[in-house]
Formats: C-alpha cells, sequence, structure tokens
C-alpha cells in the first residue's frame, strides 16, 4: 500500500496535519462552487433525498467546517444539530458558521472518532456523513456506530464518490504521483463499495446518483486542488513543477479548458441494526 493511503486513513496525520484547520478541504470546495456544472447544486440535492424533521436531533460526523449546514440551514426546519470530527480546528470551524444560523441550535460540538461515538445508543433521528467515511480506517466500524446512535427510525444520509469522479484531476494526480485519491475511495467506501459497508448495519441501502460535469478554465486553481491533498503534499517539493508542467500541458491539449466528470453522490441508510440486535443468538 502506497503511502498515500495509509496516509488517507491515519487518524493522526488526518487530524494534526491535513484537516488541521479548513484550508486544504476550502481549496478543493473552490474548485466544484466556481466550475461546477450540476443540473442541482450539491448541498441543496443532498438535503432534499430525506426528510428532516421538525425539531429532529441530528448528528454530523466528521462535519469539517461546517459548509454543510451554512448551505442547507436555511432550507431546513429548526433542528437540534450536534456536530463532531476528528480536528478540533474543524469542529470549532463549523460550531461557529453553524451556530450563526436561526433555527439551528447547535446543541454540542465534539472531537472525537467516528468509530467510538460519545453517544448513547437511539440518541439520534437522522446522522449525516458527508464525503469522510473513506478516511477512517475501519469503515464498517463506523458503520456500526452510526447504526448504533441512530433511533429505530432513524435515517443516515452517507455521501461519497464514484469511480469517474474528476477523472482528468486523477489522471493528473496518477501522472506526477503515481496514484490518485480515487483508488483510496474507490476501496475503501464509494460509489460501488459503500454499499456494501452500510449494509452490514442497515436493513436498507439506497443509493442516489447526483450527475454533472466540472469546467475549469483557470490552470491555477486546478493546481491549487492538486497542492491541496496528501499525495502532493506529502511528496518532495519539485514535484510541484512538475504538476505545473502538466497541468499547463493537459489545458493546452484541450483548448484552454479542463473538462471532467463529477460523479458525486450518497446512500440513504434506514434500519439501523445495533450490534446487540445483530448479535442474537439460538437462546
Amino acid at each position: 500500500m502506497q503511502r498515500f493511503e495509509v496516509l488517507g486513513s491515519d487518524p493522526q496525520y488526518l487530524r494534526d496535519t491535513q484537516y488541521r484547520d479548513p484550508a486544504n478541504l476550502h481549496a478543493r470546495v473552490a474548485l466544484h462552487a466556481k466550475y461546477a456544472k450540476d443540473t442541482e447544486p450539491w448541498y441543496p440535492w443532498l438535503a432534499a433525498r430525506i426528510v428532516w424533521p421538525e425539531g429532529g436531533d441530528v448528528v454530523e460526523v466528521g462535519c469539517g467546517s461546517g459548509l454543510l449546514w451554512a448551505n442547507i440551514g436555511p432550507l431546513l426546519p429548526r433542528l437540534r444539530l450536534t456536530l463532531t470530527d476528528l480536528s478540533e480546528g474543524m469542529a470549532s470551524a463549523a460550531t461557529e458558521r453553524a451556530g450563526a444560523l436561526t433555527d439551528m441550535e447547535v446543541v454540542a460540538a465534539h472531537v472525537c472518532d467516528a468509530q467510538d461515538l460519545p453517544f448513547e445508543d437511539a440518541s439520534f433521528d437522522i446522522a449525516v456523513a458527508n464525503h469522510m467515511l473513506y478516511h477512517v480506517p475501519d469503515p464498517g466500524l463506523a458503520a456500526a456506530e452510526l447504526a448504533r446512535i441512530l433511533r429505530p427510525d432513524g435515517v443516515l444520509l452517507a455521501a461519497t464518490n464514484g469511480p469517474a469522479h474528476l477523472a482528468a484531476l486523477s489522471d493528473l494526480q496518477i501522472q506526477v504521483y503515481g496514484t490518485s485519491p480515487r483508488e483510496l475511495v474507490g476501496r475503501r467506501f464509494g460509489k460501488l463499495s459503500g454499499g456494501d459497508v452500510l449494509g452490514g448495519s442497515f436493513d436498507s441501502v439506497q443509493w442516489h446518483d447526483h450527475p454533472g460535469r466540472l469546467e475549469c478554465d483557470d490552470r491555477e486553481d486546478v493546481y491549487a486542488y492538486i497542492a491541496s491533498t496528501s499525495i502532493a503534499q506529502e511528496a518532495p517539493p519539485e514535484k510541484l513543477e512538475e504538476l505545473r508542467a502538466a497541468i499547463h500541458a493537459r489545458f493546452a491539449a484541450d483548448g484552454g479548458v479542463l473538462r471532467t466528470t463529477i460523479e458525486s453522490g450518497c446512500f440513504v441508510a434506514r434500519g439501523p441494526r445495533r450490534p446487540d440486535a445483530c448479535d442474537g443468538g439460538d437462546g
């Protein structure tokens, strides 16, 4: 296994380096915000996959900087929100962002591991894991924890990507660094693998596609995206010049605009099974 793949699920590295603060995440989000050509904007589409109960108890695991709530909060009924992240910097940023919303009550923010959540059984109506389960050392264990803390009629909303996601950027990463995040995502918790992971802890798991495309006409934005990733940051510094050259060549070959597929979506999982319910025996 390449060093990048180890780091991609190393809690200490993710907490202290890659996601110590929102900077790297925001460099990648910016590319989507500026250049995505979706049939429906990502955040409202994601929120519309489920029904949010008025006054419901909601937890987001791996909340990042709280961008989800800044974008969907005005669309939702009043909710009681609990935030968790491995990174204190991220949890703090998310708390500030979500706390500014009028109808969102931020009940608590916890710095914790998704594999060992500090909540009692059946505490929440909805759990959200937005593009993060592929970073967990054991996604199946995290899925079991999410099932444990959901109420019997609770719902998990778990977003991830498919194998064609940002293929042009993946090709650039492979060209320069020999690997790309799509390998990590696909194997650990992607469109094709996530259903099996969740199926061990939920009775019903459905995938929802959110197809789109990205058209970028600024080489520096592509450079900023790739330079923010673990692959680039852990490589020898001279690789950055090689990356710039590869991006320049790709833009020249494509007529000054990089076009690529966006293959994102989410799983909606229902019927949570807690471990004590799964272990039944012959009595």
